[in-house]
């Protein structure tokens, strides 16, 4: 979904050796190519694509001497420790900022699929009528969310993965049916269609025990609603980030808390802290805090956001809001951090407000969620004060802007929650965006507002 300029950034940032390029986005990978002037081979997924020096089938078929002699392939003696050797590189927005490199470990990744597999155990335990489970791909492979739990996961537990190449909610629902899918990996507004949907009284979801919904939190009567209507369908949930491999709490089937996002997973650490930095006691809310085997060692070549994530007793700040009850079940309440999770994927307004800024009518900028009910999910919504101009339409010139903007970022981080003309952004003495003032500023000052997505 990446632009050529957001994509040009991540090729920078990773120092990649090789691109591996789908069908359909050849054209994105060389423009980015272009861009910073990279010379990085391209290998074509798609074997009769022209203008592609290799394509991955042949580079497959070709002695491995070849791709040591290109420098492709890193070589690793038996004394380096594995703990540190980087398996993935996946690119986050931390709490705030552009997307950073989280450099996540062989050592990482294991330890987080041992401790996913151990409360999915506790599922297969109970399930006698399926002797092996049959997952839903239908999260990203790219996405930490599907890499970890849909992926490592789900094949060491020796279960079978049906992969879904595209998305629409008829042909998920057909999916289900199908290839009688017991556990399904999904996220909020999947789970909020689910529940209300008329299509789904079309189709016999019967064989799927579980829905493990991440990416945000679900309230607790939207798990009820859809439990209602799934009969015989638990819906859990799980927390974590992509610096976290990416889980570091889960439900199982065995558990009733609603709207809890789970236990600590084993061999982690977790505590809530306030303004302060104190430890809080169970049921006060405060910044949630882990550390434990699956937590990053860094992020790439950015010492200072790492030193910023972590503390002095290495344990992973991660400016989401919540509690733990007397039985060890998180909750989360608030958050901390900027980030806007769109159905999953994050949105850093500051990335957005940074492009808005290059505009020659935009004098400030500021971008902030609004909650969705109908999609469940937070969407972006846009805060411009205009430069003077000669009488033209508000309205007309800030729907320009979008359009503008929406021609330079991916699909999933479009202002679809509209825009608001104010007076002012406020902001503190440093010029940080105040955005508590923010919330409350598009009733008392805007002008006028055009919050309707239709044209997204």
């Amino acid at each position: 979904m990446y632009t050529a300029r957001e994509f040009a950034h991540h090729i920078e940032t990773s120092n990649s050796k090789v691109i591996i390029v789908g069908d359909g986005l050849h054209a994105v990978a060389q423009q980015a190519m272009a861009i910073g002037h990279y010379t990085t081979p391209m290998l074509s997924m798609d074997e009769g694509h022209s203008g592609m020096e290799h394509s991955v089938f042949s580079i497959l078929q070709a002695p491995l001497l070849d791709c040591h002699k290109n420098g492709w392939v890193e070589e690793y003696t038996k004394e380096e420790d594995y703990s540190q050797l980087p398996a993935y590189l996946c690119f986050s927005s931390g709490t705030t900022g552009k997307p950073k490199g989280v450099v996540l470990t062989h050592k990482n990744m294991i330890a987080n699929a041992m401790q996913i597999n151990q409360i999915k155990q506790l599922d297969i335990a109970t399930m006698n009528n399926h002797p092996y489970e049959t997952y839903l791909g239908l999260a990203p492979f790219c996405h930490a969310y599907g890499l970890s739990y849909v992926l490592h996961s789900s094949v060491s537990l020796g279960g079978r993965i049906i992969v879904m190449r595209k998305y629409s909610f008829t042909s998920f629902l057909q999916t289900i049916q199908q290839h009688r899918v017991t556990f399904g990996y999904l996220v909020p507004p999947l789970v909020c269609a689910l529940s209300k949907d008329e299509r789904v009284e079309k189709f016999d979801l019967s064989s799927m025990h579980t829905i493990l919904s991440g990416g945000a939190a679900l309230s607790a009567s939207l798990i009820e609603a859809t439990e209602e209507r799934l009969k015989g369908t638990r819906v859990i949930q799980g927390y974590g980030m992509s610096e976290m491999s990416p889980a570091i709490t889960m439900l199982s089937t065995a558990h009733t808390k609603w709207g809890s996002i789970g236990l600590l997973l084993p061999n982690c650490q977790a505590k809530i802290i306030d303004e302060d930095d104190k430890p809080l006691p169970p049921n006060q809310q405060g910044e949630l805090c882990f550390r434990g085997p699956n937590i990053m060692p860094h992020y790439l070549n950015n010492p200072k956001a790492t030193m910023d994530i972590f503390d002095q007793d290495h344990f992973l700040h991660t400016g989401d809001v919540g509690y733990i009850d007397e039985q060890g079940f998180f909750f989360i309440t608030d958050r901390k951090k900027e980030i806007i999770k769109f159905k999953g994927f994050q949105v850093a307004p500051s990335e957005l407000e940074s492009l808005l800024a290059e505009h020659p009518d935009i004098e400030d900028a500021a971008v902030m969620p609004v909650y969705d009910n109908n999609q469940a999910t937070e969407i972006p919504r846009g805060y411009f004060v205009l430069k003077p101009n000669g009488g033209e339409d508000e309205l007309e010139r800030g729907q320009k802007i979008v359009d503008w903007l929406h021609e330079r970022i991916a699909k999933y981080k479009k202002l679809r929650g509209g825009f608001v003309i104010v007076d002012n952004i406020p902001r503190s003495p440093a010029g940080k965006i105040i955005r508590g003032s923010l919330r409350n500023m598009e009733l008392v000052e805007s002008r006028e507002s055009s919050s309707s997505s239709s044209n997204i």
